[in-house]
């Protein structure tokens, strides 16, 4: 870039950056008068209410008087969010410019890209525009050429003649990169090169190709995103959340929508996003709230970690066996069609001896058109049942109102004859519908013995399963996976509280929820629609997990949105290769469907200690230039015993819990509550050995290894085993006295 080209741009800068300081100090001046404003008005409602309500007219003058504080006090609100959005800007106010030429009118235009959009107040002129606004895709999706963008269903067609990057930091543009690709390399490494705090951060001005396409495919769908550790699964996904409240700002707020996580470790690192994105936080829960919430305070379940960690200690092969039975997709059918064909009990209704519709005519009208669940199958029972009623009534109206008159002639006019009509009526219709409540009043612990072990028998399997669950039930004290197929029968029955005002909902690590825990989910969401995010090669046990994405439309439906994404950009390159060598199949390179930035730091070190702990301060050390350090072990007992060792080294904050919050800069925490963290370097102690047996050693070591962003350290009592020798070309192998 030419001096004078760079000056112009300074120059431009500075004009953005005097909007801002004016914009900024304007929502002061009025944030201002606003409080000053509801002050006066609590102020004055509270003076003109001291006393009590006299009439009807005191009270429509309070609920005018308490529409105008609110009024007011969302003012106070959206002024608030205004000043912090801009304050944001000052520090960042755009990252790209697209240049192009219009294809209708061959006007060339120019727009600025940033986090949000900026109009000068007189003019209206737009100085920057949203990165979520359809004309921005072009900056990530087209290189100079043709392009286009889409507003709404109009496609307007341009040509890119020029894409620019900026590195502006704290208020002060650093650089101007020309570009003719979708992501300018140095910048990207620059990014993928900082340190690592325990906050997942905002990647607006990084967005590659693929993940916008992510980002922006149909917020009115169900998406599926997926791919390899690090390619930015939970960022794209949690962006597109942002995206979904940009393109239904008048419908969808942040409280209408939910972010779904295994646990709080990983709520607390995802909490910036959205504010930094300038939304609101959006409500979090983990599956284990739905437990708690729908069955019964008295109920104790195991958790699901804990679950996670009887099946890995020692593999019980017979609960796991029953676990594969309760989370299978026949299973799962089974139950669906059951309470869907559920063989209601219908009365016999009559009136004076004779019957008003047969049992037989009800059930014909109920399986017409028959619908997909046990309520509204329930609903629709007594619909039919009340307008057979009615029919009857109708047809035998004069007959009806005869009788009444013929044995209350001397006290009843006509009139009150056909008002008692009215009343027997609606006392059978009422009758009707108490006695079909009476029939077929279900006890959710009978129906779920009653419909595992009649799935059971159907199967050819002893009912015993069934028997101990329900005797589990009447003790209130059940399984994981108990907990969740007896939560699956309440939602199928109908026993559970939908949540309407929940318009789309996002499940990280989705690969680790079974096909009934998604069902009960989209169940309990009946108006959401959903962002799935999942790598199977992250999934620890084959019991429990999702194995094939292709059983996600088993829940989501054949019309569910799948995007791939590509590439990885956490780790760097030595520590990926390792990682993609982990999960290769035989015949089959995963280098083939996935690929990664090439950012070279230094080769994963294989250091051999025969005291393992020995060598944990030195490497420590070593480590201090990083913001964040893991050391990842394989039980909490492990855990337990490396805070113990330290705590007379170095401050460490021990994670056992997933209702932990990650504080501090060096923490210890056991594999599996690793999952979906980063940090800038890992030390994985003695997680090779004790792995080496379990069915699933290679993609636990991968999980473990792609935890880390710049340096990887696999600390062992032991040599690397044969049964990795072929990973040694991916490491650097010490023995601990010699540097490391």
């Amino acid at each position: 870039m030419e001096k004078g080209d760079f000056q112009k741009e300074l120059a431009h800068f500075d004009e953005v950056e005097e909007i801002i300081r004016n914009k900024l100090k304007k929502l002061r001046e009025d944030k201002i008068l606003l409080r000053e404003q509801v002050l006066h008005e609590r102020k004055e409602m509270w003076e003109d209410n001291r006393h009590l309500v006299r009439d009807f007219d005191d009270v429509i003058f309070l609920n005018t008087q308490e529409t105008v504080v609110k009024s007011v006090e969302k003012q106070l609100e959206w002024n608030e969010i205004e000043i912090q959005r801009h304050i944001k800007m000052q520090k960042t106010p755009y990252f790209g410019r697209v240049d192009f030429v219009e294809g209708e009118t061959g006007e060339a235009e120019t727009i600025y890209i940033g986090i949000h959009s900026l109009t000068e107040e007189d003019s209206r002129e737009i100085y920057v525009v949203d990165w979520r606004a359809p004309i921005s895709s072009m900056f990530y999706q087209f290189d100079s050429g043709p392009a286009w963008y889409q507003v709404h269903d109009y496609r307007n067609e341009v040509e890119i003649t020029g894409k620019r990057q900026y590195k502006i930091e704290e208020g002060r543009l650093v650089s101007v990169n020309d570009t003719e690709s979708s992501m300018y390399d140095d910048i990207l490494g620059d990014v993928l090169s900082k340190h690592s705090d325990h906050k997942l951060k905002v990647i607006i001005g990084s967005i590659q190709k693929e993940q916008n396409t992510a980002i922006r495919s149909d917020t009115k769908n169900s998406c599926l995103i997926y791919g390899l550790a690090g390619s930015g699964k939970t960022s794209i996904g949690l962006h597109r959340l942002a995206y979904v409240l940009y393109c239904n700002k008048d419908t969808i707020k942040s409280e209408n929508i939910l972010i779904l996580s295994n646990n709080n470790i990983f709520g607390s690192y995802i909490s910036t996003i959205l504010p930094d994105l300038g939304e609101k936080p959006a409500k979090q829960k983990v599956f284990a709230d739905f437990l708690e919430e729908f069955l019964g305070k008295g109920m104790r379940i195991e958790d699901y970690y804990s679950q996670l960690k009887a099946l890995e200690g020692g593999f019980d092969e017979e609960r796991a066996r029953w676990i594969r039975i309760k989370y299978s997709p026949e299973m799962l059918q089974y139950c669906i069609d059951y309470f869907a064909g559920f063989p209601f009990q219908i009365p016999e209704i009559r009136y004076k001896g004779e019957i008003l519709v047969s049992p037989e005519k009800i059930r014909g009208k109920l399986d017409t058109g028959r619908p997909a669940d046990f309520q509204s199958r329930f609903e629709r029972l007594n619909v039919v049942v009340r307008k057979a009623i009615e029919d009857y009534f109708m047809l035998h109206k004069e007959e009806i109102c005869s009788d009444i008159l013929e044995n209350q002639e001397d006290i009843l006019s006509a009139k009150e004859a056909r008002h008692c009509y009215k009343m027997i009526r609606h006392e059978y219709i009422q009758s009707a519908r108490d006695s079909i409540i009476r029939l077929n009043r279900l006890e959710p612990q009978i129906q779920m013995r009653e419909v595992f072990a009649d799935y059971l028998r159907r199967t050819g399997e002893s009912d015993r399963e069934a028997v101990r669950l329900y005797h589990s039930l009447e003790r209130g004290k059940l399984l994981y996976e108990d907990g969740i197929l007896y939560l699956l029968i309440k939602v199928l029955m109908g026993e559970t509280a939908s949540f309407p005002d929940i318009f789309h909902t996002v499940i990280d690590e989705s690969q680790d929820y079974s096909l009934p825990q998604l069902y009960i989910i989209k169940r309990l969401f009946p108006r959401s629609s959903f962002t799935l995010l999942g790598d199977i090669y992250q999934t620890v046990n084959s019991v429990t997990t999702i194995q094939n994405y292709e059983d996600y439309e088993r829940v989501f439906g054949a019309g569910l949105i799948q995007t791939r994404l590509r590439k990885c950009y956490r780790s760097s390159s030595d520590i990926n290769a390792l990682a993609f060598r982990l999960i290769e199949k035989q015949g089959h390179p995963i280098r083939e469907e996935y690929s990664y930035f090439e950012r070279a730091v230094r080769k994963p070190q294989y250091v051999q200690c025969r005291d393992l702990f020995s060598c944990l301060v030195p490497l420590l050390e070593q480590l201090e230039k990083y913001h964040s350090v893991a050391v990842i072990v394989n039980s909490d007992e492990e855990a337990l015993g490396v805070k113990a060792y330290l705590e007379k080294y170095k401050e460490a904050q021990l994670i056992i819990s997933p209702e932990d919050e990650i504080r501090d800069r060096l923490v210890i925490i056991p594999l599996i509550l690793a999952k979906g963290l980063e940090f800038d370097a890992v030390i994985l102690l003695g997680c090779i050995q004790a792995n080496e047996g379990n069915p699933h050693f290679r993609r636990r070591i991968y999980l473990g290894c792609t935890r880390a962003l710049h340096e990887l350290y696999f600390v062992e009592r032991e040599a690397l085993p044969d049964s990795l020798a072929e990973f040694a070309a991916y490491m650097e192998i010490t023995e601990f006295g010699g540097e490391v």
